[in-house]
Formats: C-alpha cells, sequence, structure tokens
C-alpha cells in the first residue's frame, strides 16, 4: 500500500494540490502499523484543483464514486476515488475549516509523502472517537514531546475536551 500512497502523493503534487496523508496510514507513519485499507488525505483546494486532482488520479484508474456537498459554490466537502475493482479507495476530504488548512500546512514529510503530525492526528481522532481511533490516539498519547497545549486548543474548539481528560486519565 506504501507504493500505491507514495503514487497518490506524487500524483496531487503534479496536479499542484497542497495536501496531507491522514487517518490510518497517516498514524502508521507514527507508531506500531496496524492494517488499514484506504487511503485518507485532507487537500487544500477549490473546484478547479479538485478538476485537476480528479484527472490525475484517472491516470492511475481512480474515478469518483462518491461526494458530499458537490453542490456548493466552493466544491465539494468530500469525495471518494476508487477503481473498478474496489483495490484502491482514496477518500479526499476538502479542507474548509481553520483547523484542516492548520494541519495542511504542518505536514511533516515521511517517506516522500506530506504526513499530519501526531498532535492533530490525535485531535482527529478524538473527533472522530471511534473504537479503532480510541486504539490510535493512546498510541499517539504516548509519543515524546507531543505540544499538548496545540491540542489543548484545537481539542476546545471542537467540543471535545471531555474525550482529551479521558484520554489522560486512562493514560494515567
Amino acid at each position: 500500500m506504501t507504493d500505491a500512497i507514495e503514487t497518490v502523493a506524487a500524483l496531487i503534487a503534479h496536479a499542484g494540490v497542497s495536501y496531507v496523508l491522514i487517518g490510518g496510514h497517516a498514524v502508521n507513519a507514527w507508531i506500531e502499523p496496524r492494517f488499514t485499507a484506504d487511503i485518507d488525505l485532507t487537500v487544500s483546494a477549490g473546484p478547479d484543483g479538485l478538476a485537476r486532482l480528479g484527472g490525475a488520479l484517472a491516470s492511475m484508474g481512480l474515478t469518483v464514486s462518491q461526494t458530499h456537498c458537490a453542490e456548493l459554490p466552493s466544491g465539494p466537502d468530500f469525495v471518494r476515488f476508487t477503481t473498478a475493482d474496489g483495490g484502491t479507495v482514496l477518500e479526499v476530504q476538502v479542507a474548509k475549516t481553520e483547523f484542516q488548512r492548520e494541519v495542511i500546512r504542518r505536514a511533516a514529510e515521511e517517506r516522500a509523502m506530506r504526513v499530519a503530525t501526531p498532535e492533530d492526528l490525535i485531535v482527529m481522532k478524538l473527533i472522530a472517537d471511534r473504537p479503532k481511533d480510541q486504539i490510535d490516539v493512546h498510541g499517539l498519547a504516548a509519543l515524546p514531546d507531543l505540544d499538548w497545549a496545540y491540542i489543548e486548543h484545537w481539542a476546545a474548539e471542537w467540543g471535545v475536551t471531555d474525550r482529551l481528560r479521558r484520554l489522560h486519565a486512562a493514560d494515567e
């Protein structure tokens, strides 16, 4: 799957779209890898950028299989690209919040890819709060030298400080 991610990263860069790898594959860049099937990205792109991205991904056999809020003047909030056999699923969130734009700005370069920082992943995982996210967030929280003030700021902005307190209590 790493080859597919690197190929997607190169195609996105060629399309001139700023991006960051998020989700399970981004978590895998920081802690013990776990299985995850899809590739999750956040991109900074308007309708024209998304059209360029779609064209670049078509060369890899990816086509749009689902969109959310495509009718908005700013373009969709979410686009899912898949191969015909369903073997590759790429889920793209379009950055529309200050937090999403910050995640892209703060991205770290890891293995030729722009990857969300552990702090940003913790916030995203606290927001999602599914069982697999809770497991991921505990692993990420054990990393050294995290910027907890940054995490606390965005947890408050997203109304998930109760989940952050739960994380701290469980890790004590």
